[in-house]
């Protein structure tokens, strides 16, 4: 039908729409001597726009119901890609296959896994892991000074210290991977879409109390500490050591 029980989008097929089923019902539960009355009578007129609202109501309800659903959503899009990290789609529908697959991913934050994904990525991507007996460890701290500077835990400093700058900071968690520069192709950084590529990566598969660095190690040719016609300086940039 073409009337107001199949507003636009148009539905083809099937059985009566919401707004039929709905306004249909309201008629059927009219009783007395003269019934609903006529289908264009003036209290079916407010029927129908009754009917409409209700269904438009319940299509709110199940289009909020969908937003859960990273395939489905549609308002909660930015929202699904802003969780996952899920940049780059052309369209939504690229981008709830890209949102798909990366709330079904099955790999882990295993160093394994994590080299094998950096690698896809680059093959000049690497995980430089750290031995645990020169791993930095220190005592879990509070950042902000106690009130009236009395020393935190009652230990006092001798140099004055109320607070530990990092708190609860250890380098083994933290995950540090590195570029290796290619000298003999002119490479000077790391090329901006690797860089885009391990953020997402890291930041979708790390959990929450584990952090991550990139540095570039240069593979060849000189260092510049500063200058360099092309701003090749690798000063603060690339390790040493």
């Amino acid at each position: 039908m073409f009337d107001f029980t199949n507003p636009f989008p148009i539905a083809f097929g099937g059985g009566p729409t919401d707004i039929e089923t709905i306004w249909r019902g309201m008629r059927g539960m009219v009783g007395g001597e003269h019934g609903p009355g006529p289908e264009e009578g003036i209290e079916d007129l407010a029927r129908q726009q009754e009917a409409t609202a209700i269904a438009g109501a319940d299509r709110a309800i199940e289009r909020a119901f969908l937003q859960v659903f990273p395939g489905h959503a549609t308002d909660a899009l930015p929202v699904w890609e802003a969780l996952l990290l899920t940049q780059g789609a052309v369209d939504e529908v690229e981008l709830r296959a890209r949102l798909v697959a990366a709330k079904k991913n099955p790999k882990g934050a295993t160093t394994p896994s994590l080299a094998e994904s950096l690698t896809a990525i680059s093959p000049q991507l690497s995980i430089d892991l750290e031995d645990a007996d020169e791993a930095i460890v220190t005592v879990p701290g509070k950042y902000i000074a106690p009130a009236d500077n009395v020393p935190p835990y009652e230990l006092a400093s001798p140099v004055g210290l109320v607070s530990s700058l990092f708190p609860n900071y250890a380098s083994a968690d933290v995950l540090r991977v590195t570029y290796a520069l290619d000298g003999a192709a002119g490479e000077v950084e790391i090329p901006d879409d690797v860089s885009r590529a391990v953020t997402t990566l890291l930041n979708k598969r790390l959990p929450a109390w584990q952090t991550w660095t990139l540095v570039q190690q240069w593979e060849g040719g000189v260092f510049l500490l500063d200058g360099g016609d092309h701003g090749e300086s690798l000063l603060d940039v690339t390790p040493l050591g």
